[in-house]
């Protein structure tokens, strides 16, 4: 099986961003009403906490496309068979911090509306965004190796 390449699994993973971006956006233009039917379904007040989760969601969602949008243009360069560039590293910097973004905001909506859900999102994003500057600066050192070896041949 191949994994790097046009044809490998690189290629499908940037697919399936390709459709998770599609997904996101259709679920962020739609998010009005879908939080008016969640809290329909649960019987909440809608004015109780609507404008803040709407306004809430549609920026994490927007910050959540920029990290998608990155993790795309990394793959690309994945396809060429081309994973060590600077372009990468920079991109995994943008992710971090994207990811280091989303956790705080959702620190910050355990002060207001906490749940086990908020927790593990909240955590689940720091740990993305630490994981992803590790690995921009392994990428750095990787990249500076390479074109070391490079003008020694």
């Amino acid at each position: 099986m191949v994994i790097i390449g046009k044809n490998g699994l690189s290629a499908v993973v940037k697919y399936m961003l390709d459709l998770i971006a599609i997904g996101v956006a259709v679920i962020l233009l739609g998010l009005p009403v879908l939080l008016k039917w969640c809290f329909d379904a649960y019987i909440w007040t809608v004015g109780e906490n609507y404008w803040f989760l709407l306004v809430f969601l549609w920026v994490t969602g927007l910050l959540y496309l920029g990290i998608v949008y990155e993790l795309r243009k990394m793959f690309q360069y994945l396809n060429q068979r081309e994973p060590f560039r600077r372009e990468n590293v920079a991109s995994l910097r943008r992710i971090a911090m994207l990811a280091l973004v989303i956790s705080g905001m959702y620190i910050v909506k355990i002060a207001f509306y906490i749940s086990f859900l908020t927790i593990v999102v909240a955590m689940g994003a720091l740990l993305v965004g630490l994981l992803a500057l590790i690995l921009a600066e392994i990428f750095r050192q990787a990249i500076e190796v390479k074109e070391e070896n490079d003008l020694t041949i």
